[in-house]
């Protein structure tokens, strides 16, 4: 499996998420979701991670494989359309050289996938088999010390797209990624949350989903990010109940 994610790109223009709970100092308790839930296991795919470094770009179409699914309007990335983002966003060209010795093969960001995802919009297949193109109003950071604020982000827009220093021993235990902070890093990674509870979440990584402890989200991830579409807003209807959903869209189409 192959690693990508580039160090952050700390840009003051992106929204940060905890700017817009306007009624309340707390984030809002919220239940256990299985966004997963929506996706057959065998449908995420890995979408050319397995060789190349394209870690951020097989993360995006996994979010936006969740949040369709949840939002009524299934869509899934192929490896081709994956590693055209990968093009796109990094000049990545499949053949200057094999895996482990192409050039152009360096990973990318995960600011410069959401920029171009906002701007330009990213391929996916419909379940009727039809090339359309996905595109996010735009995103917010999250911080990465809050428990309670990651996992209402994850709630509140279907998944959350987040960037770590993965440890070594996660290439070797995809069961359950619940170790102590501390480890040898293998590199940078990008993995999606798809789920949340009490004790973790659930997130995709190489096609699979695999479990977190909230020891391991507080030990490894260095950022994250929600994504909002148009599609998953009308599913979703009002804002929810103390959170300026508006100021944050508007925020959002600022950048």
């Amino acid at each position: 499996m192959k690693l990508g994610k580039h160090a952050p790109k700390r840009l003051m223009s992106i929204p940060a998420f905890g700017d817009f709970l306007d009624k309340a100092t707390t984030w809002p308790a919220v239940p256990p979701q299985g966004w997963e839930n929506a996706v057959d296991p065998s449908d995420w795919g890995l979408l050319g991670n397995d060789i190349w470094g394209d870690c951020t770009c097989a993360g995006a179409a996994h979010l936006a494989q969740a949040q369709s699914a949840n939002a009524g309007n299934p869509l899934h990335g192929t490896t081709d359309q994956a590693l055209a983002l990968y093009t796109a966003v990094t000049g990545f060209n499949p053949n200057a050289g094999p895996s482990g010795n192409n050039p152009t093969d360096n990973g990318a960001a995960c600011t410069d996938v959401l920029n171009y995802w906002q701007k330009t919009g990213i391929e996916m297949t419909d379940a009727n088999g039809k090339t359309v193109l996905n595109k996010i109003v735009g995103y917010a950071s999250l911080d990465v010390t809050s428990v309670a604020q990651m996992r209402y982000a994850a709630y509140t827009f279907g998944g959350a797209y987040l960037g770590i220093n993965l440890p070594q021993q996660c290439e070797e235990n995809t069961e359950n990624w619940n170790f102590a902070s501390g480890l040898p890093i293998a590199g940078g990674h990008c993995i999606v949350q798809v789920g949340e509870g009490a004790a973790g979440g659930k997130i995709v990584s190489w096609g699979m989903v695999i479990p977190i402890s909230n020891q391991f989200a507080l030990g490894y991830e260095d950022e994250a990010y929600i994504t909002v579409t148009e599609s998953w807003l009308n599913q979703q209807g009002k804002s929810p109940t103390g959170f300026d959903l508006d100021g944050l869209v508007a925020a959002m189409k600022a950048i």
